[in-house]
């Protein structure tokens, strides 16, 4: 089995490597926006009912093809089911149903990162794009709470919603088996046998999973359970995405917030006109405070834990085999730990730095999003800079208007959406 909380030191070196992946078919990609800039003009206009024009022939995604120079290599094509919630006003500005677009996105970074594998996205391949739905509609499902949750008693009541799970994992677990793993063992023993039975070097998760499933180490991994950490890797795509739908919610209606990121990346980038690296995460630390402060306000619950012996805790008698949750939200929403918890102020993660001649990041004790201790999540370096590359490109390249009448609160307590949500209108900037 893996060691637990071995993931990040194994693959901490590799965070580079996302560099790349943000960056990589940037000329090419730029050159398609190019090309599609002409045919962004409608030719067909329609009333929409939110009151701006909706185009209803194939546009030039200019808000996913940003997304996709800043993150993915994939193809811009206007494909994309989401294509009738895309409007291009006079103005030039572009109004958006974002979180299709950003959860393909993302999972196409998780899957590069992961897999070493990269799709098509605005439905040319549609496997993909139902992999990234099936996610999607998994994360809401569970994210809701039902009383069998707690209580198992109660299963037989929810079999329609068991059904739809199995449904769906039966589907995501066939993309995985013939998109992600198909050919990898072959191509492991092959380069095993190349290297007369040495050691094969591990060039991303997939390759750690199947060392893992042919060695003979004790316990011996099973491809279900290789599965499915697989799965659970691939599948936190769906918490960034949702994450970052929110984040942009709350930045919409706040515009002196969007100019506080636009100061940064000024000083940031130089007048120089280039994509966003991790890097620039140094000299941007109120870009991700506003990350740090928009996972704060949501408070989304964190993985319960179970005991594994009998215990005390704050002189409570813990039994073995005891559900432990941390309460999230009071820790948050504390104002003995907070000035004003239910504000949206960034700045209360940023402290005076007289060495550097200003601000820096810094996390409180109490402040623990991804958890505490051995079994807190092990993703969370990837949430911070894939979060950070994609707000920054974001707001570098477009101001974020609200649309008038949609509602533009965010809930707290569950990070998931549902599926038609948000809309936002990006007007180019540069």
């Amino acid at each position: 089995m893996l060691k637990g909380h071995t993931f990040p030191r194994a693959f901490s070196a590799r965070y580079h490597v996302l560099d790349s992946i943000l960056a990589k078919e940037m000329q090419s990609l730029l050159r398609r926006i190019e090309a599609h800039s002409t045919s962004a003009v409608p030719q067909k206009k329609t009333i929409h009912n939110s009151g701006v024009f909706e185009n209803a022939s194939k546009l030039a995604l200019g808000f996913a093809s940003l997304l996709r120079r800043s993150i993915s290599s994939s193809s811009i094509t206007t494909e994309h089911p989401a294509v009738g919630d895309v409007v291009v006003q006079p103005s030039g500005r572009r109004s958006a149903a974002a979180k299709p677009l950003i959860l393909q996105t993302v999972a196409n970074v998780f899957t590069s990162y992961f897999a070493g594998k990269r799709f098509e996205e605005d439905g040319a391949d549609p496997a993909f794009s139902r992999m990234v739905t099936d996610f999607d509609a998994i994360f809401h499902e569970v994210n809701q709470g039902y009383a069998a949750d707690f209580l198992p008693w109660l299963l037989p009541l929810h079999g329609r919603h068991l059904a739809r799970l199995s449904s769906w994992s039966h589907r995501i677990r066939g993309f995985m088996m013939e998109a992600l793993v198909g050919g990898r063992v072959e191509e492991w023993e092959a380069k095993k046998a190349e290297n007369n039975n040495g050691e094969v070097e591990e060039k991303d998760y997939v390759d750690a999973l199947v060392a893992h499933v042919r060695s003979e180490a004790s316990p011996q991994m099973s491809w279900d359970t290789a599965m499915f950490a697989l799965e659970d890797i691939i599948g936190g795509h769906s918490a960034v995405g949702n994450m970052l739908i929110k984040i942009l919610a709350f930045i919409a209606v706040r515009p002196e917030v969007q100019e506080r990121v636009k100061s940064e990346l000024k000083a940031a980038l130089g007048g120089e006109k280039r994509e966003i690296r991790i890097s620039d995460r140094v000299v941007m630390p109120y870009t991700e405070a506003i990350v740090f402060e928009a996972i704060r306000l949501i408070s989304s619950p964190i993985v319960p834990h179970v005991s594994n012996r009998d215990s005390t805790i704050g002189g409570y008698k813990v039994e073995k085999d005891t559900l432990i949750f941390m309460n999230n939200y009071d820790l948050n929403m504390s104002p003995e730990l907070w000035d004003q918890p239910e504000a949206f102020k960034p700045e209360r993660f940023l402290v005076r730095d007289d060495t550097i001649g200003g601000y820096r990041l810094k996390k409180p004790d109490y402040f623990l999003p991804f958890g505490a201790g051995r079994r807190s999540c092990m993703g969370y370096k990837l949430v911070q800079y894939v979060s950070f590359v994609v707000l920054a490109t974001i707001l570098d390249q477009y101001k974020l208007v609200p649309i008038p009448g949609e509602d533009y609160s965010v809930k707290v307590g569950n990070l998931a959406l549902p599926e038609d949500t948000y809309k936002f209108i990006f007007e180019k900037v540069r």
